[in-house]
This record gives structure tokens, sequence and C-alpha cells, in this order.
């Protein structure tokens, strides 16, 4: 069987000083994997980034695509929900173009709105729910069939009804352990998605090297660790209970330290920059020998590469001391206490140690030269404006007396299947998209700015307008008010608007490359 999957990044965006930008140019860590695994199980596979194929190409000829490839099935992930539209959208055009090819869905999105993506989009032919290695090799080795019965965790119309087979099948660490997740010779054009859509998000129309200069990223990837959670942030759509109905995942599955190691050589070997470990589900006393051990061996490849390290617990001194000695100076560890506040931490399910003991594991960081970035949030169930205020102050506090340390802040989004999602009454929050179509419908709009805006209402806390507009003023990582006046903020911000209406951007960009 031929099989194509395709990477859909999310096209419609906007944000008033860059303009039009592509989002969601990461796909998920298994898409490669299920290219490799269905080769290892004697089917065709390629991996198509259609961001990569826009700018490559200058567009997306879908029936080209499909004469170079002939694939009988086409999968696309629908991971995140900002990718909701533009996914949907791709596979009304392949289906209106080629009818015969079996479009097929995965991710955690489609999962979670499996039955309600087959009711509502004829386009789609299947889905498969939860971990898809084993269903996608079921499923090409059957198509075309009449009975899909035997295949695990697939989701499917028949003779006008659906079909919910049951999500028996769930990766463990031997399955994952026989797979690569980062072959990217696999995938059309790699070198491209290295050098420019290897990061956050893309500006359009310009070059890669103006990129780099406007938003000072490097070339990275997440390296796969494991699977599942033991945690229970309440707004998360990955966390344990999320885990157990989307993917009927129990318990963490961690692949073994020699395949880790290989996923860092291939990336060193494809010319990245930064690999990311964001994956830390247990705790110290379990987690920092594993830890120990694989930055051994990272030291032992000798790569030049730099590491960014998600811990969700504080990590400890001979931790902090390993970790600078095999990483390298320019590699950092995040943390995320989520507020200052310890009672929101606590209400939320985000309290896993007291400023206390964070400002004691920061003092320790720049004693052992590591780096730091924190991650906090605004729009937490039962956060009040005081609250904002008193966490912009908290951060000015740590940014005076911690040199290592940088901060980063974000908007608390809704997510499919987050606890939050699930049982709204309980954290007083009115919720502006349940349904699958309420994402879609939302993703449509390329005005929807994803920064700034939170997908529900708080019962006796600021509105996502006042959230909005007090994440401009104070933590906006270009032109806070932190360090400017709000006014100087807001005209800076307009001038940068100004600057790039008048083609200023493409501008620096031709002068960039006329330089060589």
């Amino acid at each position: 069987m031929n099989v194509l999957l395709m990477h859909v990044p999310k096209f419609r965006n906007y944000y008033k000083p860059i303009g039009s930008y592509s989002f969601i140019n990461l796909p998920p860590m298994g898409l490669l994997g299920l290219a490799d695994f269905l080769r290892q199980q004697g089917h065709s596979a390629n991996v198509i980034h259609l961001g990569v194929e826009r700018y490559v190409s200058q567009g997306i000829d879908f029936a080209e695509i499909v004469s170079r490839y002939r694939p009988a099935l086409i999968g696309l992930d629908l991971h995140w929900h900002f990718q909701a539209y533009d996914v949907i959208e791709v596979a009304r055009q392949i289906k209106r173009i080629h009818p015969e090819i079996g479009i097929l869905l995965g991710g955690f999105t489609a999962s979670a709105f499996a039955e309600e993506i087959l009711r509502e989009f004829d386009c789609v032919d299947f889905i498969i729910r939860g971990d898809a290695e084993e269903p996608i090799a079921s499923l090409a080795a059957s198509y075309p069939s009449q009975d899909y019965t035997q295949v695990p965790n697939l989701a499917y119309r028949k003779e006008g009804a659906i079909h919910l087979n049951q999500i028996s099948f769930v990766a463990q660490s031997t399955v994952m352990n026989s797979i690569c997740f980062t072959d990217f010779s696999l995938m059309k054009d790699h070198q491209v998605f290295t050098d420019l859509f290897s990061n956050y998000l893309i500006m359009d129309g310009i070059s890669p090297k103006s990129q780099n200069l406007l938003f000072h990223w490097k070339r990275s990837y997440p390296v796969l660790l494991g699977r599942g959670c033991t945690h229970r942030c309440f707004f998360c759509g990955g966390s344990a209970e999320a885990q157990k109905i989307i993917n009927n995942r129990h318990r963490v599955a961690m692949r073994s330290l020699p395949s880790i190691v290989d996923s860092i050589r291939d990336l060193d070997r494809y010319g990245f920059e930064l690999a990311i470990f964001a994956f830390d589900p247990f705790p110290p006393a379990q987690s920092e020998p594993y830890y120990l051990d694989l930055f051994e061996r990272i030291r032992e490849l000798g790569t030049a590469m730099s590491f960014e390290m998600e811990r969700w617990f504080l990590p400890t001194r001979a931790f902090l001391q390993k970790f600078r000695e095999c990483l390298g100076p320019d590699s950092y560890i995040t943390l995320s206490p989520g507020s200052h506040d310890e009672t929101l931490r606590r209400r939320n399910g985000l309290y896993r140690y007291s400023n206390e003991d964070l400002e004691a594991c920061l003092k320790m960081m720049d004693e052992e030269g590591v780096n730091c970035a924190l991650w906090f949030s605004c729009g937490l169930p039962l956060e009040k404006e005081k609250d904002l205020l008193a966490m912009a102050n908290y951060q000015d506090s740590l940014r005076s007396r911690f040199p290592r340390l940088r901060i980063r802040n974000g908007i608390i989004e809704i997510e499919p299947q987050s606890e939050m999602s699930r049982h709204p009454d309980l954290y007083g929050v009115q919720l502006q998209r349940e349904t699958f179509m309420d994402y879609f419908s939302y993703h449509r709009r390329p005005d929807r700015n994803h920064f700034l805006e939170m997908g529900y209402e708080r019962e006796g806390c600021p509105g996502a307008t006042k959230v909005g507009r007090f994440y401009c003023n104070h933590f906006c990582a270009h032109f806070s008010s932190r360090r400017l006046s709000p006014f100087l903020c807001r005209t800076l911000c307009r001038s940068a608007a100004t600057f790039r209406r008048l083609g200023g951007f493409r501008l620096l960009d031709r002068i960039l490359l006329s330089r060589g």
C-alpha cells in the first residue's frame, strides 16, 4: 500500500506587528515515526509538510502531488485544535479531485472529536483514535475493504453509519524503541523544513535569514522521550485524565536511552541547533537517574547542539551540575510555575513547589552557571485582576535578582478534553468552544489571534479582552511596558505594523539577501 502523510500548519493567522504568518509548523513527533513504521511493515510511505510545499512551489498543487506519489491513502495529522479548519479544507480539496483516495485523520483533536468529524465532513473517511502505529499499518493492509472491524482504534463510516472500533492499541516502550522518529529523509524538501519551518511561527514572504534576524530562533526539534502523563493540569488536553479518554493510556511509557540518543544523533546530522526535551512525567527520585545517564550519553556524542529541558519538578544541584557539564553553556532548563500565586497553582492543579523553593533553585542555577526560562500563564480559572498585576510585579522582582533568568508568558486557551473543557462549572468558566464545529468556525477566521484569546470567560474574573490588553501592556515579549511606558509600547507596536504594511520587512529582506 502506498501511503502519503501530510502535515498541515495553521496557515490563516494575523498578528498586528508582523501581519500574516503560519503557525503549528512543527509536526507531531510521531509523524515521521508512522512513515518509518509503515515502511518496516512493507508499505510505501512519504511525508509532505504543506508549509514547506507552499514555500518551495509558491503554492500547493494537490493534483501534482497525487500524480507524483499515487497514494491510495492520505493521512493528515489533526493533533492541535488550531489546525481544525486547514486540515478539513485540505481534505476537501483532495477529495474533490480524487474521490477514490481514502482520507485519514489522526492526532489528539481528531481523536477527541472523531464521531462529530465523520458526521459533519464526508471528505474524511477514517480517523485513528489514540496511538496510530499498528492501526495505520492494519488499515493500509486491508484498504480498500468492506470490513474494517479488526483495525484497532479506527473510526469510520459504512453505509451511512459511523463505527467506532475499540481503542485497543496503546504503544508501549517496545514499539516506540523499534521506530525511528527522526528520519527526515522521509520528508520532501526536509532541508527547507530544517532551515525555516522548525520554528514557532513563520512570517509570510520573508527569507530564513530575515526570520532569524527578527526572532533570534534556532533550528529546533523535539525529541520523543515517551508518551503519557501522570499530572492533572486542569487546562491541559494532554494531562493524565485526557490521555485516558483520548488514547486509552493509563500509564507512562518511556523510550530507551539508546533510541533517544539515536534521535539526537539524527537531529545533529540533519542540521538542527536545538533539541527540546518537553517531557518529565516522573518525580525527581525516579527521573533524575534516568536523565543523568542520558546526559552522559549525550556528552559522548560530542554534539554542538544546545538543549532545552522542561522540568515539571525542581532539579537538584547534582542534576544542574551534570546538565551544565554534559549539555553545554547555551542549554537551558524550563520551569512552568504557571502563576506567582501558590493558592492559584493549587486550585489549578499546578502546585509542585513553593515560591521559596523556586527562588532557592534559581539561586542555585546562577551558582552552577545554568540558564533558566520560567513560563507563566494568564487566564487561569479564579484569577483576579489584582493577581495579574501581582504576577507582573513578581516577575520584575525575579529579573532583578537572577541574571540567568528569562521569563515567558502565555494566555491559556481552552483545549479539547481538558478537565476545564469537560467540567466548566467546577472551574467557574463559560466555554466559547465545545464542539469540533466551534473550533473549526473559530480557526477559519484569520483575524483570530491565539496570542490574545482564551476561548472561555470566567465568572467574577477579567474577561478575555481585558486579559489580552493586560498581556500586551505587561507581558509582550517585544514591546513590554514593564520596561516602557504603555503609550510608548503601543506606539512601537503600531510603528512596527506600519513598517510592515509599507513593505519594510520585505525591503530589509532584499538588503540582507543582496549582502549574502
